[in-house]
């Protein structure tokens, strides 16, 4: 249990890490203060003002990403364990935890993948092609929507379908259930779940900002 444990939280550490990586390299090179300027949308009316902004909203973005993260997983753990229980699974928070944190390294990809993107100028260097840019999402398919639906249409995107099935892989081993029982406890549990997050997401971002949807 005590290796389970400092595993995972090297494992945690790790991925906090590389996400504070990305951060940086987004906050030097993509959002700075001059990005927000071109954007038409200063962080501020006075230049130097709007410097001391940026610079401390930077302090609090690498904190939030760290909880958010811890969060996420945690919850994501807690709905595997509970669709395990209802298969009459047995098996401990700990491992359930690695499973997701081992998953969710994927998402690394698409972040870095957008960051080299905007750097290498593929893309049109303003904020609205920023918020509503992912790689390989549903997003992608449609025409111009309302920013009230880019959380939703994001959320649907090739890495998080994968995400399931390294989800469904991880459980396999660790679980004792085959594969099909894994991925079953994964559709049951964390995909409906992930479902209402979503549609209660974009339910209050049309109901704060009607005119935007």
């Amino acid at each position: 249990m005590k290796y389970i444990l400092k595993n995972n939280l090297i494992l945690l550490s790790a991925l906090i890490v590389l996400t504070f990586v990305l951060i940086f390299f987004t906050n030097r090179y993509i959002l700075t203060n001059d990005f927000y300027e071109k954007s038409s949308q200063p962080l501020s009316g006075d230049p130097a003002l709007g410097n001391l902004v940026y610079q401390s909203l930077q302090k609090w973005i690498y904190l939030g990403a760290a909880i958010y993260l811890i969060v996420k997983i945690s919850s994501i753990t807690l709905v595997l364990y509970a669709g395990l229980y209802l298969f009459e699974c047995s098996l401990s928070f700990s491992r359930v935890f690695k499973v997701v944190l081992l998953s969710e390294f994927i998402f690394l990809v698409p972040a870095a993948i957008k960051i080299a993107w905007f750097y290498f100028g593929s893309a049109a260097s303003y904020l609205l092609a920023w918020q509503s840019f992912y790689v390989l999402s549903a997003l992608s398919l449609f025409g111009p929507v309302g920013p009230d639906w880019f959380y939703a249409l994001q959320t649907l995107n090739a890495f998080e379908i994968a995400y399931w099935f390294l989800l469904a892989y991880g459980l396999f081993k660790v679980s004792g259930l085959n594969y099909d029982k894994s991925l079953k406890v994964v559709l049951l549990s964390y995909v409906p779940a992930l479902l209402i997050w979503v549609t209660i997401i974009t339910f209050c971002s049309l109901l704060m900002f009607p005119a935007t949807g």
